[in-house]
């Protein structure tokens, strides 16, 4: 991100108030924590900065699936679904896109 700022997105003048781009980076981890926070991923407390996994999150970073798939799963996953409803719901996931 030092080395090539502009391919993150990173304002030329960013550099000057901080030079090592410290709050950029905080802003991007606190960001993403709040994203999978969200989704059930992790648990985050953004009084300490801390952040636990969860079970969803552990089998998620273990078998690569997105947050969104996930999303997707959570919102229309039923109990009463039929083989074919749950081929469809897996053909959802951003991983067969």
């Amino acid at each position: 991100m030092l080395r090539s700022p502009e391919q993150y997105g990173v304002p030329l003048g960013a550099l000057e108030g901080d030079p090592l781009l410290l709050e950029r980076r905080l802003d991007l981890a606190h960001s993403a924590a709040l994203v999978l926070d969200r989704h059930n991923l992790i648990r985050y407390d953004r009084r300490t900065g801390n952040f636990q996994p969860t079970d969803l999150g552990r089998i998620a970073s273990h078998y690569y699936v997105t947050h969104t798939t996930l999303a997707a799963f959570a919102d229309h996953l039923k109990p009463t679904m039929g083989d074919i409803e749950l081929l469809r719901l897996f053909a959802l996931a951003d991983e067969f896109k």
